[in-house]
């Protein structure tokens, strides 16, 4: 009878070692496919070689002193796959469903402002009083210095209020407003799908603001037309 416990002790202990080996196998694949956008991009587009990346992972695994096998690690990739696919399906509905509900605003003759951040604090009081009046004006606050998006008939005022302080202007600007329901607080990946679309086409976004529900994309104005064609073409796309 105590045999029987002993042998049952070690089967069992035998068999928890290889769970926890196939775990730790399975999340070191799944550490370096994360950390691979690209590889992670054909996993779930279905384009990739499983067997011929299973060797590669094989030898990454290798190094860090991790043994298994390539079967085991193709096995690993097919199921990291599967997953990959079911989470881009679920964020590509919510992200869909979003873009459907979002109704597109353009804001042209804009100027962007970067300037020093102690400047900008010291004359917020000027500033503010611009910003009450002006048409259009957004600031944003970065570690050293402070982006205004203006229209343009308030740029004279502001660079005479922040005069050498200002570290770059950028005129001819157009901002593209998406306004979006609620549910944009908390859906992952609706700003890099937008902009995707425009880099895509080859449209450069000078700044991206992001305000509660409102989505801002400054642009040149000369891609502004293209730009709003696009977007527009895609929120009807998504409402059908």
């Amino acid at each position: 009878m105590a045999q029987k416990v002993i042998y049952y002790k070690i089967v069992f202990f035998l068999g928890e070692m290889m769970a926890e080996e196939k775990i730790s196998v399975a999340k070191a694949v799944k550490d370096i496919v994360l950390s691979r956008p690209a590889i992670k991009e054909c996993l779930i587009l279905d384009v990739i070689n499983y067997s011929a990346l299973a060797r590669v992972i094989l030898k990454e695994l290798e190094k860090k002193n991790i043994k298994t096998s390539t079967g085991a690690v193709k096995m690993a990739l097919i199921r990291i796959g599967e997953e990959l696919k079911k989470e881009r399906a679920f964020f590509e509905r919510r992200i869909k469903s979003v873009v459907a509900k979002t109704v597109i605003e353009l804001q042209s003759d804009l100027t962007v402002i970067t300037a020093e951040k102690r400047a900008v604090l010291n004359k917020i009081g000027q500033l503010s009083k611009v910003m009450e009046n002006a048409r259009f004006f957004q600031l944003t606050q970065g570690v050293e210095t402070f982006t205004l998006v203006l229209s343009s008939e308030e740029k004279e005022e502001v660079v005479k209020i922040l005069g050498n302080n200002i570290v770059d202007l950028i005129e001819e600007q157009t901002a593209i407003i998406l306004i979006s329901p609620e549910e944009i607080i908390e859906t992952p990946g609706f700003v890099a799908f937008i902009a995707s679309a425009l880099s895509s086409s080859g449209i450069n976004i000078t700044q991206v603001i992001s305000c509660h529900k409102d989505t801002i994309f400054v642009l040149d104005r000369r891609d502004a037309p293209k730009a709003y064609q696009i977007l527009e073409e895609l929120i009807l796309k998504m409402r059908r």
